[in-house]
């Protein structure tokens, strides 16, 4: 008779590697370098169905020059800076995390007003949310300080006990 192996247990998401590569602070800023980088790009591409479609009429309005101003891209130059050291640089998630939430924000009352279809919030409200959430797991994630050793585990021979026995 054949025996086989059970099927290994799924990991949970922190040792899920995929994930756990997912959540490193640098990747992060690198996606949301990306996402700001696609930002500006769909502002300088405004007669396309992928990004923004204008149907042949221009955006009018005496601050209309401001809605299509490529603030994307001092964005995804600080992310991308601030990528090289993810520590050092901390404050910036904080930063990530409001431009999310605009984002999200904006797009729901637009849809809401009228200004757009549906299917032209959709993608935008699901990356920001997507991207929003690894931010927020950054900034809220339990972490060990750094430098500080943890405490020896009892039976191991090192703490106050053994050394006054010797």
């Amino acid at each position: 008779m054949e025996e086989t192996t059970p099927a290994a247990p799924p990991q949970p998401p922190a040792e899920n590697p995929f994930w756990t590569t997912l959540r490193q602070p640098r990747v992060v800023l690198i996606l949301l370098a990306v996402w700001a980088i696609i930002g500006a790009l769909t502002e300088f591409f405004t007669s396309s169905g992928l990004f923004v479609d204008l149907h042949g009429r221009e955006l009018d309005g005496a601050l209309g020059g401001r809605a299509l101003s490529w603030e994307a891209i001092p964005l995804a130059v600080l992310y991308l800076y601030c990528s090289r050291d993810p520590v050092r640089y901390q404050r910036v998630f904080w930063l990530a995390l409001i431009e999310q939430a605009a984002a999200i924000v904006a797009n729901v009352y637009h849809w809401g007003a009228g200004d757009f279809s549906f299917e032209s919030v959709f993608i935008p409200i699901v990356v920001a949310t997507a991207l929003g959430l690894l931010v927020f797991l950054h900034l809220f994630q339990p972490r060990e300080p750094e430098g500080v050793t943890p405490p020896p585990s009892p039976g191991s021979g090192i703490g106050p006990a053994a050394s006054e026995s010797l």
